[in-house]
């Protein structure tokens, strides 16, 4: 919490004794000895009046709220100012403040003090004798630093709004501060440069910066020493010794930011095109999306016009924020600034999909993770990112919760849904880490979560620790993929050995085992159904001749010439097998005998029909034909007997011929 606690001094206690050590250390002793003797002469600015009555009697810790009351009701005008103020400080308030003494029972007499404080520096110092110093802008940039710093401490729930007001109110008191002591050679200084060598040439000119001496003037205020800290760094944040993540390194960090949203907010059109996509990188950085910086520009620009009618200050015209955000031109380029957190480059690369709906977080995350050598594609919804992943699937996805048509919370169980993205890791980006919240992303199929704003050294770890998990998994595929392969190998194989198990080398058909086998199913099938069955027995007539007269090669051919002409003439559900040597056997299902016997004569036809050649000689080959049904025999054995018995029977009776009774 910003502190309100002030430090004990008196007339006689010099700066030097309240100052911070990391102050001292950036200023020389001849300059800090040149400001108190500036403070002891009445040079500095310094309230006047009633107001220094009341800081005074506010540093004395036994102070009663009655007491300040009574002494600011003195001061008509002042008290007047003070109570719109505190009304301005507390807008969300159910009761409006209509008193001196609401206004210190509700903000406390320490910020009624900086209160105080403020309105009279604001009051007596509108303007002076720098001629190069802009005043009026002065205090522009300085109420819009106020009113954003306000705006971001209550939302980020990081401190007492109205302290953060009146700090970013004083934050570049510096500035005012050498305008007063060094007019002119600070009016030299401010025509020599801009903004960005303001402090180089300050501190060559003068001995020290406009931060050092508002860090000084802080100090000499009696304000806490971080916002001394927060002063002196309020330009550069980086700079600061504060460790990442504490509570004084995020204050820093917002006020750092309601600074440069000022910047865009006083600086003319052309000027603020320039501004506009850095504070829109700065935002995203500290974890505020494009809706919520419209909403506190807006605010900003609002309570300027409020705060200026209060202060009698002459403001630039600004339009509504979000048309100045229209003007931004984005780009990945501008995210290249420096970081004093680098990713270390992955080794593991990962294919990874960005689901982000916020143009600059999305350049933001995009920029981090491909400078550490990821493949990164992005998508704006849950709706597109699904159509992604569906035409290609990543190996990991960030996606943030809150988006328009498609949340990330419902995107994460659609992509549960589907058993092929199962393995697919899946961040979701969210600004709240309560239990109910994380609880609800875990069902959802969440694998991990990340928080805003983004921490790139905390982006790294857990990324690391993604790229582990895929790894793994990915090996295990590959081992999984490689024993597939060899079982898809092995079942080749068995199947291929199977095959010559049940084919007959020399013609291609199935053999006795496989036909025995298929016999005994179509006579089970036949059994339970009732349908007929009947097999052929079939031999090529005189073989035994063509083997003796013209060699085994030849009566091998005849063989291959009989078994293509039987397969050629079968119907597509019946099976023809050798048997060995020359005879054959055709299972013909959903037939009895009297259509067997046409059948088997239209194949002994269609043998008989070919032409075997030997040197030019035809030779003409025939079979014998016996055909045995199921309907008259109790089993697969009688019925192939009967069949082979009516075989020799035709061979008996002269040969190329079919006999089925």
């Amino acid at each position: 919490m910003l502190q309100s606690s002030f430090c004990q001094r008196n007339a006689y206690v010099t700066i030097s004794q309240k100052i911070t050590p990391g102050l001292q250390c950036r200023m020389e002793h001849t300059i800090i000895q040149q400001l108190n003797d500036f403070k002891a002469k009445g040079n500095l600015p310094s309230p006047k009046g009633i107001a220094i009555q009341i800081i005074q009697l506010a540093e004395n810790e036994e102070t009663t709220t009655q007491q300040i009351a009574r002494l600011i009701n003195n001061d008509p005008a002042l008290a007047g100012r003070i109570i719109k103020a505190a009304n301005l400080l507390n807008p969300r308030k159910v009761r409006p403040i209509a008193s001196i003494m609401d206004a210190v029972t509700v903000l406390g007499i320490k910020s009624v003090r900086q209160l105080a404080l403020s309105l009279s520096l604001v009051a007596d110092f509108r303007s002076g004798g720098c001629e190069g110093f802009n005043y009026p802008k002065y205090w522009a940039h300085s109420t819009c630093t106020a009113i954003a710093a306000q705006e971001l401490v209550s939302r980020m729930h990081l401190g007492v709004p109205d302290e953060a007001f009146l700090l970013g109110l004083l934050a570049q008191i510096g500035k005012l501060t050498l305008a007063t002591l060094f007019p002119e050679r600070y009016s030299n200084i401010l025509e020599q440069t801009d903004s960005a060598a303001l402090r180089t040439l300050e501190r060559q000119e003068l001995g020290l910066d406009h931060c050092q001496a508002s860090a000084w003037m802080l100090a000499d205020w009696g304000m806490p020493k971080v916002f001394q800290e927060i002063a002196l760094h309020i330009e550069a944040p980086e700079t600061a010794a504060f460790q990442e993540g504490e509570r004084s390194w995020r204050l820093l960090q917002l006020f750092h930011f309601a600074d440069q949203l000022a910047e865009v907010c006083t600086q003319p059109p052309a000027e603020r095109c320039r501004l506009v996509p850095h504070l829109m990188l700065l935002a995203t950085r500290i974890g505020i999306e494009t809706d919520a910086l419209t909403e506190i520009g807006n605010q900003v620009i609002k309570g300027l016009g409020e705060w200026s009618s209060l202060l009698s200050l002459r403001t630039p015209s600004i339009p509504a924020f979000e048309d100045i955000l229209d003007t931004a031109i984005i780009t990945p380029e501008l995210l290249d600034i420096n970081t004093p957190v680098q990713i270390q480059p992955a080794i593991f690369k990962l294919n990874i999909l960005l689901v982000e709906d916020d143009r600059a977080i999305q350049l933001l995350y995009k920029s981090l993770l491909e400078k550490t050598g990821h493949i990164v594609r992005v998508a704006n919804n849950g709706k597109a990112a699904l159509a992604m992943v569906q035409a290609s699937a990543p190996q990991l996805i960030i996606s943030d919760w809150v988006m328009p048509e498609m949340d990330g919370i419902e995107f994460c169980k659609a992509l549960r849904q589907n058993p092929d993205w199962q393995k697919i890791y899946v961040f979701i980006v969210t600004a709240q880490e309560s239990t109910e919240k994380l609880v609800e992303a875990f069902e959802a199929g969440v694998d991990d979560y990340l928080t805003k704003p983004l921490n790139p050294r905390v982006l790294a770890a857990r990324l690391r620790a993604a790229q582990r998990i895929i790894q793994m998994q990915q090996a295990h595929e590959e081992d999984r993929q490689q024993l597939r392969q060899f079982a898809d190998e092995l079942a080749a194989s068995n199947k291929r050995l199977q095959e010559l198990a049940l084919t007959d080398m020399l013609t291609g058909l199935p053999n006795r085992r496989f036909g025995m086998e298929r016999l005994e199913q179509e006579w089970a099938l036949s059994a339970r159904s009732g349908r007929p069955v009947c097999c052929l027995m079939i031999d090529v007539d005189h073989f035994k001749s063509i083997n003796d007269n013209h060699g085994h090669m030849f009566g091998d051919e005849a063989l291959k010439m009989v078994a293509t002409s039987l397969h050629q003439a079968a119907r597509k559900q019946d099976v023809v097998c050798r048997l060995g040597g020359e005879e054959f056997l055709v299972i013909c299902t959903d037939t009895d005998e009297q259509a067997g016997y046409q059948y088997a004569e239209r194949l002994r036809l269609q043998v008989a029909a070919q032409n075997l050649r030997i040197q030019d000689t035809p030779l003409h080959l025939t079979v014998s034909i016996g055909v045995a049904g199921n309907r008259s025999h109790n089993s697969v054995e009688a019925m192939l007997h009967q069949a082979d018995e009516r075989l020799y029977a035709a061979k008996a009776a002269g040969r190329n011929r079919t006999i089925a009774n």
